[in-house]
């Protein structure tokens, strides 16, 4: 419950810091999605036990492809946002 919960405060400063270019949002947000992606899966398919298809589960497919759609194309995006320490 700790961990959903604090979503509500990282993922609105992801998208913040994203908002202002920053690399850190970037970072925060790669980190949010990936542990998101892995919160529903044992949430989905370890502590529910319904066999087959369930609305749960299909959700974290879709968490889970963000998650790797974004891991895959944060190096490519990384040069267009602002570093700590850096002007610009």
């Amino acid at each position: 419950m700790v961990y959903f919960t604090s979503l509500a405060v990282f993922d609105p400063l992801a998208a913040l810091l994203l908002a202002l270019r920053r690399i850190e949002g970037l970072l925060l947000g790669c980190v949010v999605l990936a542990s998101d992606a892995a919160a529903n899966g044992y949430a989905n398919y370890v502590l529910d036990t319904v066999p087959g298809t369930t609305p749960g589960r299909i959700g974290q497919v879709v968490i889970t492809a963000l998650a790797v759609a974004l891991i895959a194309a944060a190096p490519r995006v990384a040069p267009w946002l602002h570093r700590p320490g850096r002007a610009g």
